[in-house]
């Protein structure tokens, strides 16, 4: 430890006399102190003492602002064990006995000499010193006593009072610690801890022996204690250990042989030349040996089955253990652990041995079908992630250099969930089982195939030479999956899509060849489904704003990035708004504005719409309610809801309480839904019902892009279809969009129900679809989506003029 006085000592003055201050400051550097600050304040003093970290503190008791230099000393003190010397023109009894409580290392009355000053901060800082060495020696003290996990016990030898320090116990000996009287310790000992403490007590005899302790209904526990009995000093100090974990050990081990010996093991008893002098009748059983047919010969002669080149065993070992495999009378073989102990005479000198050993043929065939489960998919009976990742971990990490190139062909099932959602789980199980089955067909006795789990597998291709031949076999195994399969009386076919992805071409490790080969995989979903993808690097950049784009929309909620714009519903012939549309932005921090049809598709698949969704619907309820209060309110509010809410959440019970939050008017709110929707049409009947039975409108957009039929259209409570602007855009020349959009304003006035026609961006657009008898609209040529302020403005503006103007606005 660095000796305080060996360097200039670093002094704080807390002083609130500017001049006393300064002369005090001068006069301690010249006696070679380092004064590392002034403060004139009780919370500056504090602050400035945490950040200096002083070797002593001169004090003055009366401070500015009315702050108080003993309470600030006591803090230091408490905090940061820096010892505090008091400076001060005050001596009443009264403010010694505050000074007091402080416990300073000096008190000097002012006035005071430079080296009365010297002299008290010296022995100050020389009896800090020699207290850190104390409290070192504590500390260490301590820690041995943590280490050894040893409980220091000290009683008074006159008022039996018990202490206790060193390694704090746990939970089972909270009880211990907490026991302050000889009697309560006592009372928890079992009778030969009991004599020992009475011995020790009557005669001074030393305790050092195991013993049980319980108190109350907790578990008992196996105290080691050592005590000794200090006549001088009056005291008895001991050290308590809880070994309840090894006495249960001795404990399990003495009943281990107590059924080692009554066990049915085969025991064979040689002689110092490890000749057979005995058997007992397991050895017989298991083995077929009579005593007469081994007896006088040596175990190594008859018993073990050696291959060509094994050693044989010398004589004279004094013990073995392992595992051996070992020959029957009728030549058979069988896995065996054995034992050979040495028996040593009073002379220290091997008099005879005893062999025994036990059949673990049993043992043997568990553990390798339990090994054949834990690398096996249960269903298909191929390899599981586990073995793939064993595999990939042998080829790419313990010997890298002497790997073969290999391929990674993964390959994920197009449409399997529709299959499963319509024939049941156990016809989607057979078909896993017939792919399972012609990917083994097609593979070499080296190739590997594994199930990830779902509908995805991985084929690991041994040396593919050329990416052609990975897609080669690809394609065979692609055509393979298509070929239809009957699953109870239906015949059903589906395709896939396979990625590959070559080592080390493509990557150089295990999660980077299999990240490779899934991007690829998503590439060839992307192309079009039931055709294979060879990874190519970009699709590394792909993948990474895919998932810079998904981590990003998994935090925008929280960093409140997401925001909402309204393009409004007019009147085609007026101009007239009659509602708005609700539609999402996000503001990203670095990708700025990211359009919607970039990262909704993410927050699709990843189930993030849900609560993105339910935001939406919150935030324009709240809105659309204000503007109702403020006399502003829209006629409809359109909210799209994905179907994947309608999957997950209910529906029903989030639009209920959102409304009733904020007291929006149900019949102001408008629910927009996909024909995506109608893949349950039974379910989404009932959800949409009764959304209509509350008093929500319920519209369809996009109306014409999806698969929905007109069976499930008429079926399916609707108020309104949208028509999409796909078809829009191409009117009033295109023919085929005037048919369409005709045949689509005639079905809906047949269903009875109301047309809002989307994206009518020229003038010509919206006089055709006046002409078709269309009244409903939203598009640029009217207005642009915007913030909610410009259409709060809108809204104010269309509530002054019956004819507000047609003109784009924006």
């Amino acid at each position: 430890m660095l000796d305080l006085l060996d360097r200039p000592l670093r002094v704080q003055i807390v002083e609130d006399e500017r001049i006393v201050a300064l002369d005090l400051r001068s006069g301690l550097e010249q006696l070679g102190f380092d004064v590392v600050g002034i403060a004139a304040n009780e919370p500056d003093a504090l602050r400035m003492a945490e950040t200096t970290l002083p070797d002593l503190v001169l004090m003055d008791i009366h401070l500015d602002d009315g702050s108080d230099g003993i309470s600030a000393a006591r803090q230091i003190r408490e905090r940061l064990a820096v010892p505090v010397v008091f400076l001060t023109a005050y001596g009443e009894p009264e403010t010694l006995t505050r000074a007091a409580q402080a416990a300073p290392y000096g008190y000097l009355l002012k006035p005071f000499e430079l080296r009365e000053l010297n002299a008290t901060v010296r022995m100050a800082l020389v009896r800090r010193q020699e207290e850190r060495k104390t409290e070192s020696a504590q500390r260490r003290l301590q820690l041995a006593l943590e280490s050894a996990r040893l409980l220091v016990l000290e009683l008074d030898d006159g008022d039996n009072k018990l202490n206790w320090s060193g390694q704090v116990p746990g939970d089972d000996l909270a009880g211990l610690a907490a026991t302050r009287g000889l009697g309560g310790l006592l009372a928890g000992l079992d009778e030969a801890g009991q004599q020992a403490f009475d011995a020790l007590l009557q005669r001074g005899e030393p305790i050092d022996l195991t013993c049980r302790w319980q108190t109350g209904d907790a578990q008992a526990r196996w105290l080691e204690l050592h005590a000794r009995r200090f006549a001088a000093e009056h005291l008895i100090m001991g050290m308590v250990r809880d070994v309840s974990a090894r006495v249960e050990r001795e404990t399990r081990l003495r009943q281990a042989l107590v059924v080692f010996d009554a066990t049915d093991e085969a025991i064979l008893f040689l002689d110092a030349d490890q000749q057979v002098l005995s058997c007992n009748p397991a050895f017989s059983r298991m083995t077929g040996w009579s005593e007469t047919e081994v007896r006088g010969r040596r175990p190594e002669d008859f018993l073990y089955a050696r291959r060509h080149g094994d050693q044989p065993i010398k004589p004279g070992l004094g013990s073995r253990q392992g595992e051996v495999m070992c020959c029957r009378a009728d030549a058979s073989l069988f896995p065996a652990l054995e034992h050979l102990c040495a028996v040593l005479d009073e002379q220290g000198r091997v008099g005879h041995y005893v062999l025994s050993f036990s059949d673990i043929s049993e043992i043997r065939a568990t553990q390798y079908e339990l090994r054949h489960q834990a690398l096996h998919d249960p269903l298909t009976g191929l390899g599981n992630r586990l073995q793939l990742q064993e595999a990939l971990h042998g080829r790419t990490v313990r010997a890298p250099q002497t790997t073969a190139p290999f391929g990674l062909l993964f390959i994920d099932l197009d449409g399997f969930k529709n299959i499963n959602d319509t024939l049941g789980h156990d016809c989607g199980d057979d078909l896993l089982i017939a792919v399972a089955d012609r990917l083994q067909a097609l593979l070499r006795r080296e190739d590997l195939a594994i199930r990830l789990g779902g509908d995805e597998f991985v084929v690991l291709m041994h040396d593919p030479g050329e990416d052609g031949a990975a897609v080669l076999l690809a394609q065979k195994l692609l055509n393979a999956i298509a070929k239809p399969v009957l699953l109870g009386t239906q015949s059903v076919s589906v395709t896939a899509s396979v990625g590959v992805a070559l080592y080390p071409q493509h990557a150089s490790t295990a999660h980077g060849l299999l990240k490779a080969a899934d991007a690829a995989m998503y590439e060839a979903k992307a192309r079009g489904r039931s055709r294979a993808a060879v990874y190519e690097h970009a699709l590394a950049d792909v993948a990474a704003a895919h998932l810079q784009l998904e981590q990003g929309l998994r935090r925008a909620l929280e960093l409140k990035q997401l925001s909402l714009h309204w393009q409004p519903m007019v009147e085609l012939g007026s101009g007239r708004v009659l509602g708005a549309e609700v539609l999402l932005r996000w503001q990203h921090p670095e990708l700025g504005a990211v359009p919607p049809h970039r990262f909704i598709p993410i927050a699709e698949a990843t189930g993030l719409i849900c609560p993105i969704g339910a935001w939406v619907l919150d935030q324009a309820c709240a809105q659309a309610a204000a503007w109702q209060y403020a006399g502003q309110g829209l006629a409809r509010v359109a909210v799209n809801i994905s179907v994947r809410q309608f999957e997950q959440e209910d529906v029903l019970q989030l639009v209920r309480t959102t409304l009733q939050r904020y007291g929006l008017a149900p019949e102001r709110l408008e629910v927009e839904v996909t024909e995506s929707l109608f893949g349950n049409g039974a379910a989404m009947r009932r959800v949409l019902s009764s959304l209509r039975d509350l008093g929500v409108r319920v519209s369809l957009d996009d109306f014409g892009t999806g698969f929905s039929s007109l069976g499930q259209l008429k079926s399916l409570p609707m108020d309104r279809l949208k028509i999409d602007r796909s078809f829009v855009s191409d009117l009033p020349h295109d023919a085929s969009s005037r048919a369409i959009v005709h045949t689509i304003i005639t079905l809906a006035r047949s269903l009875g129900l109301d047309i809002t026609a989307e994206g009518v961006e020229t003038e010509a657009q919206r006089r055709a679809l006046l002409a078709m008898g269309v009244s409903d609209a939203q598009g640029w040529l009217f207005h642009r989506a915007m913030p909610a302020d410009q259409m709060e403005a809108l809204l104010l503006s269309s509530s002054q003029t019956d004819h507000p103007p047609t003109a784009p606005a924006g």
